[in-house]
């Protein structure tokens, strides 16, 4: 009963975050017929586009490519948005804070149930296509969604605060992160294939923390074979960043204001 009673709030808070994210996305499509379709809809054109062009394996169909980066899209996008959105957000949502009574967790909290809210719709249109194209590829890799979920929440949210106090520290640093965010979707195996990799892409394979998150997402959904390794490091990876953003926000409390 007192385990209820502590998670109740936080179920309570993320529902409305939630709900919040959903107003201020129909009203980011407010005046079109399509509305929220408008989100997957261009994910799915932007991947099928990068699908036909960087196809280069006659045996692989287009429909398993397709599937294989539109997967790795979609999880690109939440990384972009982890990466990118959160370099301004103390900075830019006092007003936000303030009118909704949220202290400085409760700020990202609501910045991290924005980027999951579009990255929840784009995995529904994915597990539909997937359904559609190769009923085969799902196995019970899927159970595990939500250990993949809670590793990509804690490195978004551990990330998203290292982010923003390293811009206020170093205001050149969100250029950076803008361009660097940009240099990481070509250095990722988003529309290009991880397996048998050699030379400089298996470099990025190998060190590249982000090709392990989006090896892990397509393992989920069958489109690649279980790697328990590459859990292993997306896992260290993720609790690294966490403890690191743990850190940064207890040490950080001196200079950035509780808005609670």
């Amino acid at each position: 009963m007192s385990l209820w009673r502590r998670i109740r709030p936080i179920l309570s808070l993320t529902l409305r975050f939630f709900h919040i994210s959903s107003i201020e996305a129909r009203n980011q499509h407010s005046g079109t017929r399509l509305g929220l379709l408008w989100t997957p809809l261009a994910a799915i054109i932007f991947s099928a586009v990068l699908a036909l062009v960087f196809r280069h394996s006659d045996t692989v169909s287009g429909a398993d490519f397709f599937l294989y980066v539109f997967c790795g899209y979609v999880f690109w996008g939440f990384v972009s948005d982890s990466l990118t959105g959160s370099t301004n957000v103390i900075q830019s949502q006092l007003e936000f804070a303030v009118h909704n009574n949220l202290s400085v967790l409760g700020l990202f909290a609501k910045a991290l149930v924005d980027r999951l809210f579009e990255y929840f719709m784009n995995v529904g249109v994915l597990v539909v296509m997937i359904l559609v194209l190769r009923p085969s590829d799902f196995s019970m890799t899927i159970l595990l969604f939500p250990a993949f979920l809670g590793l990509i929440v804690l490195a978004s949210l551990g990330g998203s605060y290292l982010i923003n106090i390293g811009t206020i520290l170093y205001p050149d640093m969100k250029t950076g992160v803008q361009v660097g965010a940009r240099f990481m979707f070509f250095a990722s195996p988003v529309f290009w294939s991880a397996e048998a990799s050699h030379g400089a892409r298996a470099l990025l394979v190998t060190y590249n923390p982000v090709a392990y998150y989006l090896t892990a997402g397509r393992q989920v959904f069958g489109l690649q074979p279980f790697e328990p390794f590459v859990w292993l490091v997306m896992a260290v990876t993720s609790m690294l960043v966490a403890v690191l953003g743990y850190l940064a926000f207890v040490a950080s409390q001196d200079f950035v204001r509780n808005f609670k």
